[in-house]
């Protein structure tokens, strides 16, 4: 706490699943608490904190479910974010909103055969989740995946990411929430953190990594949410959502 207490202003970032919220079953069952809620409120009003969400989610999901106005919300993993002065949008991920119709068409339908697997269009990424599926299935499920998105991988039309029981399909640019990130940091830091300052992030899963990098590389605090002995880039570490809302407890407290 030391590095919090010294800063004169910080920049604290967080994931939403598995960081603000818990893994659940389905997508939409994960739900803010509302201590949680109120602790961020709390962190916005307090003027030595710049506070932001930042989610594989789509930037309309993500800040309905935080619900805290007048914050820094990433959706998309950065590809369309809010609260910077003006609403960003990457300027490649529209053109591939058509293409990720078409593939999530196709999934969609080679999918149906396998209980449990739910195919998400967010609108500039794709997710699906297969925490529901029986596991002697998922090598099944993965392989029909791999199949149908091979030839948009091939031409570089898209990418794939993997999560806690998650495939993502994104549009090939270079794009991830490490840059999204610098990003942040460089509208409210101007790229580069002075010795009052510090940039904070909070995340659970592989996409978070990059987050971790850019934090850790400008100076400031990277913390993986999740079991001991997981093999991640950051400092830090908290066991659940639950040690993050006491976390930001503390905080409120500096």
């Amino acid at each position: 706490m030391e590095q919090f207490r010294r800063a004169s202003r910080t920049l604290l970032l967080l994931d939403y699943d598995g960081t603000l919220s818990s893994i659940v079953p389905r997508p939409e069952q994960a739900i803010l608490s509302s201590d949680t809620r109120q602790l961020l409120n709390g962190l916005k009003a307090n003027s030595r904190f710049v506070l932001g969400v930042i989610s594989g989610r789509s930037l309309a999901d993500v800040q309905e479910r935080v619900g805290v106005s007048d914050i820094i919300y990433a959706g998309n993993h950065g590809l369309e974010m809010a609260g910077l002065g003006e609403q960003f949008l990457h300027p490649e991920a529209m053109a591939f909103s058509e293409n990720l119709e078409l593939i999530c068409q196709k999934l969609s339908r080679e999918l149906s055969l396998y209980p449990g697997v739910i195919v998400e269009n967010k609108g500039l990424t794709l997710s699906v989740h297969y925490r529901l599926t029986p596991e002697d299935l998922v090598d099944q499920v993965e392989n029909t995946f791999n199949s149908v998105v091979a030839s948009d991988v091939g031409d570089n039309v898209v990418r794939i990411t993997r999560g806690k029981k998650v495939l993502e399909v994104r549009p090939n640019v270079e794009w991830d929430k490490g840059k999204a990130i610098a990003k942040i940091m460089d509208v409210h830091f101007n790229s580069t953190l002075a010795d009052a300052t510090l940039a904070t992030y909070f995340g659970d899963d592989l996409t978070d990594e990059a987050g971790f990098s850019v934090v850790q590389d400008a100076g400031g605090i990277a913390v993986f949410v999740g079991p001991a002995g997981h093999p991640t880039k950051a400092r830090y570490r908290l066991d659940s959502p639950i040690e993050v809302a006491d976390t930001l407890r503390l905080l409120l407290q500096l």
